[in-house]
């Protein structure tokens, strides 16, 4: 069994994160099971887009062997352009679901 290292790209849409693994492709789309979106921002909950992300990368670990070591997700597109508070949320809630980087490759 191979072990990959922790390195996935992440989309966020409306109540909905998908998680994909970059090496193995492995692939999680999760409904949120809180809603973390409101009418004037797609990540207005932090604590509930959370869950969500835990949820997805639970998903795409039960498809492998990982390397916990340094932990990276590229934030690759939103449904809607995020501003610099929402990047924050964005990148806090990742955080605390355990990434040790976070980069926003889209614009």
């Amino acid at each position: 069994m191979t072990i990959h290292r922790l390195d996935v790209d992440v989309a966020i849409y409306r109540d909905r994160v998908q998680v994909t693994h970059r090496a193995t492709r492995a692939f999680a789309d999760q409904p949120a099971k809180f809603a973390f979106s409101s009418d004037t921002s797609i990540v207005s909950d932090p604590r509930c887009l959370e869950d969500t992300i835990v949820r997805a990368i639970r998903k795409v670990l039960a498809e492998g062997a990982f390397e916990m070591r340094e932990p990276i997700a590229h934030v690759v597109s939103c449904e809607t352009p995020l501003d610099e508070k929402e990047r924050a949320i964005v990148e806090a809630a990742l955080f605390e679901a355990g990434m040790r980087k976070v980069v926003f490759d889209f614009d």
